[in-house]
């Protein structure tokens, strides 16, 4: 699957161009207060922030804000079928996914910084995990776009030429 060809489908669209930056926009000041990268009373940059959790939240970020003009894409295809579907599942899933540097702010704020001392120290590999997971729910994502399917029918994938290997096609 070319996903760049397909991506450049989608914001060849105006409008899936403006959901993805008014995502961007909404979500990376958000994610850098909480994972303490501006600090909320000067409102200023942490000078002490990890670069490598700085460059972490932005590709998280950039991944939610893809996977959600995708969506909003996907959700525009099939209501333009007639079918009925809903944006529910969608938007719950975009909230599952959280900034791992994230957390421990969040539980220092609700009074439970001592419980969340070991997430500090293992964040970075949850950070890699969370990217790894957004990029597959961008793969399946994009897969109706592409028009692909992983069906196999007796060994055989359904787009698969060799038909006459099949006792089906005999």
């Amino acid at each position: 699957m070319n996903y760049l060809k397909v991506l450049s489908e989608i914001f060849s669209n105006i409008k899936y161009r403006l959901a993805f930056a008014a995502m961007a926009l909404v979500l990376m000041p958000i994610f850098a207060v909480t994972s303490d990268i501006i600090v909320l009373s000067t409102l200023e940059f942490n000078p002490i922030a990890d670069p490598f959790k700085i460059a972490l939240m932005i590709m998280i970020v950039t991944l939610i804000a893809l996977n959600g003009t995708v969506l909003l894409h996907n959700y525009d295809a099939r209501k333009s079928l007639g079918k009925k579907t809903t944006l529910l599942g969608s938007l719950t899933a975009l909230f599952t996914t959280t900034c791992p540097v994230c957390q421990p702010i969040w539980l220092v704020w609700l009074g439970f910084g001592s419980a969340s001392a070991f997430l500090a120290q293992i964040s970075l590999y949850v950070g890699l995990l969370s990217i790894s997971l957004l990029l597959v729910s961008l793969h399946y994502s994009l897969k109706p776009i592409y028009n692909t399917c992983e069906v196999k029918v007796n060994g055989l994938s359904a787009g698969q030429k060799n038909a006459d290997k099949s006792p089906i096609f005999r």
